[in-house]
């Protein structure tokens, strides 16, 4: 069986970018279990004749997935597949909002901005959107105990979410979960989640808004959540000032976040 050549996997006629096609389909791959945690990708020569694009294509597709925590560049063996990064059901998931509540802490959350924007490139493959579509775009900041814990970013299909305001979201308790909103407002259920975790130094203006040093390490933490059907519906990043193994042991369903 010979395998799909470069005219069936990239679109030349698309305005999006060659690099962040070749990036996502090697996301797509490496979520499909193709390329293990652990595992070489092909290397750049191989990825350059399997999509006949340049050197330079290769690499800025490859950073991207190093940046986004999927891959990882070892001296001695290459550009490997993320042992930090794992995908499982949401109903294996606590979300921030439950664990936090559970554990008897106070969360609460204050929004910095909420805006409609033009799909960001960064975020229009995960939602499966174009690049003239439009999205909820929301930044906030998560306090736990009145400290700041976590910044979020997090976006939504307009087609989904249109007129969303701030003011459909509370501070504190379950309704400052974006779950829940979409459950009450928009009758969105969400039944399926792909997480990704990793870690990294936190940059200087999150850490102001943390309250911590450039530098610090912190936990970014990235979700694609889905609906029965299949159809991604919103895509959240955030950097999480806790520790690994409060994430890993979190395992009990909710659909509040």
């Amino acid at each position: 069986m010979t395998s799909p050549g470069p005219s069936d996997e990239i679109d030349r006629q698309t305005p999006i970018p060659l690099y962040f096609q070749v990036a996502r389909i090697l996301r797509k791959e490496i979520e499909s279990g193709k390329y293990p945690p652990g595992d070489c990708i092909p290397t750049e020569m191989e990825l350059q004749e399997r999509f006949s694009v340049s050197r330079a294509t290769v690499r800025q597709a490859i950073g991207d997935l190093v940046h986004q925590g999927l891959l990882e560049r070892r001296r001695s063996k290459g550009t490997v597949v993320s042992s930090s990064q794992w995908e499982t059901k949401l109903s294996d998931l606590a979300s921030f909002t439950n664990e936090m509540m559970n554990s008897g802490f106070s969360l609460s959350s204050s929004i910095l901005s909420l805006k409609y924007i033009p799909v960001p490139e960064s975020v229009a493959d995960f939602l499966e959107l174009e690049p003239t579509q439009r999205v909820a775009a929301m930044e906030r900041l998560r306090f736990v105990d009145k400290k700041p814990m976590a910044l979020e970013k997090w976006y939504a299909s307009e087609k989904y979410v249109a007129d969303l305001t701030q003011s459909m979201f509370g501070e504190s308790g379950f309704e400052q979960s974006t779950y829940f909103t979409l459950t009450k407002r928009y009758g969105i259920e969400i039944n399926r989640a792909i997480d990704t975790v990793s870690p990294m130094a936190v940059e200087r203006r999150d850490a102001k808004l943390l309250g911590v040093n450039e530098g610090t390490p912190v936990l970014l933490r990235t979700r694609i959540s889905f609906m029965s059907n299949n159809r991604p519906v919103t895509y959240a990043t955030g950097v999480y000032l806790i520790r690994l193994r409060f994430v890993m042991e979190s395992n009990r369903f909710t659909q509040n976040r």
